[in-house]
């Protein structure tokens, strides 16, 4: 019976502590401003499953800042964010190969990348994939979003 108890009080402990990890809030700002964005994947699991899901994104929002170059877009992510990537795609003059013109990666879940490639009157595609863990669950979940970037 105590056993039985035990087995019992620690399935509901897993479930409560599965429940407190989940996947972290992001906000990207660029010249102090927040950028709208979308949410195009999704990663969870846990050591026994994993889910992914893709959103097929259209109409990705647009952004349109004026300041000076370079850019800067800082990144901030939840508690459980470990890690942070992106990716920057030049929508008015794409790359032949089709891939990004510059890529990033932040350490943990807070930080500022300094563009070197965005220049004034031209739009970018930005990915940025936030990987998290939290005590038995973690993940990557990514966003996008467009950025025009005008003089101030």
């Amino acid at each position: 019976m105590i056993r039985s108890r035990l087995a019992l009080a620690g399935i509901l402990a897993a479930i409560l502590l599965a429940s407190c990890g989940s996947r972290p809030d992001v906000t990207v700002s660029i010249a102090s401003g927040t950028v709208r964005m979308l949410e195009s994947s999704v990663t969870e699991g846990t050591r026994c499953s994993t889910f992914h899901g893709d959103g097929f994104v259209r109409d990705v929002p647009l952004t349109t800042v004026r300041t000076a170059t370079p850019v800067t877009i800082e990144v901030e992510a939840g508690q459980t964010a470990t890690a942070i990537r992106g990716w920057i795609y030049d929508v008015d003059a794409p790359t032949p190969s089709g891939g990004p013109i510059e890529e990033f990666k932040l350490p943990g879940r807070n930080g500022a990348y300094e563009a070197r490639s965005i220049v004034p009157a031209r739009t970018y595609e930005v990915v940025v994939n936030v990987a998290w863990s939290a005590l038995i669950t973690r993940g990557e979940v990514t966003h996008v979003f467009r950025v025009r970037v005008e003089p101030p």
